[in-house]
């Protein structure tokens, strides 16, 4: 039986895709002309997915993503529950590297604990189904 989901907060975010477009092609020296002409659409359309202001096709990311030299999971794997390494790497990662050694220690014990403690939650919660 398939588990029942809320889509509701599995959405696209537009404007972060849009942004990461904008990323991509200025990192390749790509203008918004070229990328729209390799990709078969105008660059009025490119401009909009840029700037969010229109969601884009996965036809169209495909053709941006072979264009841009990029894995079509760097537009859209933004949302902590497809990629936790997105939050990883964008959230936690440049606070630890604020940390002193000792405070670093201090958060990977607390790391394990938690580790230990939801580990032990879920072994409680599988006992009791």
């Amino acid at each position: 039986m398939l588990k029942e989901v809320d889509f509701d907060e599995y959405t696209l975010d537009s404007v972060l895709i849009g942004k990461r477009v904008r990323s991509a092609r200025k990192e390749k020296r790509r203008t918004q002309e070229e990328l729209a002409e390799y990709c078969g659409c105008t660059p009025t359309h490119i401009c909009n997915i840029e700037n969010g202001k229109i969601g884009v096709s996965l036809e169209l990311l495909f053709r941006i993503s072979v264009c841009l030299e990029k894995r079509i999971d760097y537009f859209v794997m933004d949302h902590i529950k497809a990629n936790p390494q997105i939050k990883i790497e964008s959230s936690i990662a440049p606070k630890l590297e604020q940390c002193d050694t000792k405070m670093l220690d201090i958060v990977n014990e607390f790391i394990d604990f938690l580790l230990v403690y939801v580990g032990a939650i879920g072994t409680n919660q599988a006992e009791k189904d």
